[in-house]
């Protein structure tokens, strides 16, 4: 064989494979396009029954979604009407609180006013009865001890020496040295 004759002949051969293989290539491709489109038809056919059967799902979920946007809602509003509820009550309690300060403030100082008038009128009742004692003794004669002037005092719990001696004094309406008619 020619050299040439040998090249030309390897050139049809390997033309020959080369066209046997894209052939080959071909078909496998129009097979997995046809595989392809098989698939795909069954991907849109699940999808379609996806769909019809997801359809009342999703109506209820958009359901379910609006009824717990309107109970947020409410249960928002009850709270906002709580909060100011409490906030009402609190302002009220300061406030009562602070008339009931105002009023304890007031009776405390209506209490120092009524002690200090009890004390000025026990002091002007005790010197009106140490002044009618020594009255009595002066007109009854027993002028020998003086009466013992406003703030001082002969001992704590004593009478004033004539009153020990002869018992106590004439009563209340008496004349100072008579006899009641009773006596």
């Amino acid at each position: 064989m020619e050299p040439n004759g040998f090249l030309i002949t390897a050139e049809a051969v390997s033309t020959i494979v080369l066209t046997l293989a894209l052939l080959a290539v071909l078909v496998v491709l129009v097979l997995l396009l046809l595989q392809a489109r098989r698939v795909a038809s069954s991907l849109g056919e699940m999808a379609r029954h996806l769909e019809a059967e997801a359809g009342p799902v999703m109506d209820r979920a958009r359901s379910v979604a609006e009824n717990v946007d309107f109970i947020a809602t409410a249960v928002r509003t009850d709270i906002q009407k709580v909060s100011d509820s409490v906030s009402r009550l609190n302002d009220r309690l300061v406030q009562a609180s602070n008339q009931m300060e105002e009023r304890i403030q007031d009776f405390n100082a209506l209490v120092e006013v009524l002690q200090d008038e009890a004390e000025g009128i026990a002091l002007d009742a005790a010197a009106a009865v140490r002044g009618v004692r020594a009255g009595s003794r002066t007109l009854s004669g027993d002028g020998e001890t003086a009466a013992p002037r406003l703030g001082e005092e002969e001992g704590p719990g004593s009478l004033p020496a004539a009153e020990a001696e002869d018992g106590p004094g004439p009563e209340a309406g008496e004349v100072p040295g008579k006899t009641s008619p009773g006596a």
